[in-house]
């Protein structure tokens, strides 16, 4: 009875085992990502959310992805009192996971790229209070707004990340005790500039990545999504295109050239921490 128990319990851990690879989809895939976006819809339902001026008219006037020029209310939606973008209930606890992570990894110097609202960089500067925090964005509208704000990020910079200097970034901001920060950027840039982006940060010597995807592509996330733009389709609902979504397959291509990865869990959301080859 004991050896059919111990098949039993082993033939179930299998099953649970090959069901989760199964559902990660263990093959490279990108999928185009669509968006409602109310009374904002019309006015980026050309050009989607693929450029600066897309994501200044998506903060100007849609209240879940604007960022306050006020400091209590940026202050609020960054202590998670006001639901905005990239700001779930488990940000605090992301941060959280983050600093002991850095702490762990030695690093003082943080260059985070595309910070949007800069919640986590917040919450990550408040329990980092003595690492050097750079903050970056291509939108000069952003940059202006959260210089008015976040007083205690040591630098706020325009930054590209296709066409922005990186050897710069790794000189005056990371040197050899930093990290570059992509938080949620996953989805904003093709395949072809992804890898791009990879090999230039390696060409300019940036030795360590934390990398946090706004998601990893599964069948049920698939499933869920696609069931929910046919339900916007059937009522006649606009989307918009809003990038790209991908599978763990499919972001391990980009680095693995130039990059080691260590996969884990930072506040609920799977992370990359990466470490230059060689």
């Amino acid at each position: 009875m004991g050896g059919r128990s111990s098949l039993r319990a082993s033939f179930q851990v299998d099953m649970k085992a090959s069901l989760k690879y199964l559902n990660s989809i263990p093959l490279p895939l990108t999928i185009k990502h669509y968006q409602v976006f109310g009374d904002t819809t019309p006015s980026l339902k050309e050009q989607g959310l693929t450029n600066k001026e897309a994501w200044d008219t998506l903060r100007e006037s849609h209240p879940f992805f604007s960022v306050s020029a006020n400091r209590e209310e940026w202050l609020a939606a960054s202590e998670i009192e006001v639901t905005k973008d990239g700001q779930d209930t488990r940000l605090k606890d992301r941060a959280d996971d983050i600093v002991a992570l850095f702490n762990r990894k030695s690093i003082s110097r943080i260059f985070s790229v595309g910070v949007g609202g800069a919640a986590l960089e917040y919450q990550i500067k408040k329990r980092m209070p003595a690492a050097r925090l750079t903050c970056s964005d291509y939108s000069p509208v952003t940059i202006e707004k959260l210089k008015k704000v976040f007083l205690e990020s040591d630098e706020l910079v325009l930054f590209d990340a296709l066409s922005g200097n990186w050897g710069e970034v790794r000189e005056k901001y990371i040197g050899q005790s930093g990290v570059c920060l992509m938080y949620r950027l996953d989805a904003g840039f093709n395949d072809e500039e992804w890898k791009k982006i990879f090999r230039l940060l390696h060409e300019a010597g940036i030795s360590r990545i934390l990398f946090i995807p706004t998601g990893v592509l599964s069948i049920l996330s698939i499933y869920n999504r696609k069931r929910r733009e046919l339900v916007w389709f059937l009522k006649g609902v606009s989307t918009v295109f809003s990038g790209y979504l991908r599978t763990k397959k499919r972001f391990r291509q980009f680095w693995s050239p130039y990059y080691i990865e260590e996969e884990m869990l930072l506040g609920g959301l799977k992370a990359f921490y990466l470490s230059i080859r060689g």
